[in-house]
């Protein structure tokens, strides 16, 4: 495995662990056992994916917290120091969308966007890097969106987030050459989570989490001899 490929079990912090891709992340990597520390806002569900992961045979842990308040973060990362003891995989995956056309969306919808979808993500990658790098060992994944690499109508800010993430990852990768810490996005279109629930769109056509959650264990698991730079998933149904 690249991200400790001498050990069986990773430590795999997930941030928006608590349902959609970050949960169906958490369930497949269950599949080959590892350690799990899940974040999010709803304690209720965040249990339930625990115990289903103990139910599997998995260590998991979870905790509550906003990804873009820093004291909260900090309080977690101290109890995945404590609980995991370290960390060998960081999925900052939280985010959250609003779309429309751009006269129409809210002040308050671009500040719920970029605190959680562009300072989450950089809180949490700020936070875990001197760990990883002192370990010379580690992968952080984020997850973007097809959005973060063009653009569309009705999208405009959820896609400057995601491009504001895209440029950070990359330029995390250059950053790391020469280390043993490796970073990558995670690029899908439409995927069928709660996102989408009280919504008039067609999901019969959407990426299943579970397509994605393939493609980020793809990373996960990828030999010490390839760095993955970002993996574009695209609804067949389209």
């Amino acid at each position: 495995m690249n991200a400790q490929k001498n050990q069986d079990s990773l430590r795999i912090v997930i941030t928006g662990g608590s349902s959609g891709i970050g949960e169906a992340v958490a369930l497949e990597m269950a599949k080959s056992g590892h350690r799990f520390y899940l974040t999010g806002r709803n304690e209720g569900r965040l249990k339930k994916v625990c115990d289903s992961l103990e139910t599997l045979g998995c260590e998991a842990y979870f905790g509550t917290g906003d990804v873009g308040n820093e004291e909260d973060v900090d309080t977690l990362l101290s109890d995945v120091k404590s609980k995991l003891g370290g960390i060998d995989v960081i999925f900052a995956n939280a985010g959250v969308g609003y779309f429309g056309n751009l006269e129409d969306l809210t002040i308050e919808q671009y500040d719920k966007q970029f605190n959680t979808n562009v300072r989450g993500v950089f809180l949490w990658l700020n936070k875990t890097l001197p760990l990883l790098k002192g370990q010379n060992s580690g992968q952080v994944i984020v997850t973007s969106s097809d959005l973060g690499l063009k653009t569309g109508a009705r999208c405009s800010l959820y896609a400057a987030t995601k491009h504001a993430v895209q440029a950070m990852v990359w330029s995390l990768r250059d950053e790391l050459k020469g280390t043993g810490v490796k970073a990558a996005t995670i690029n899908p279109g439409s995927v069928n989570t709660q996102w989408f629930d009280g919504k008039a769109v067609d999901r019969s056509k959407m990426l299943a989490v579970e397509d994605v959650a393939k493609a980020v264990r793809f990373i996960i698991d990828q030999d010490e001899t390839s760095n993955i730079d970002h993996i574009l998933l695209m609804p067949s149904k389209n």
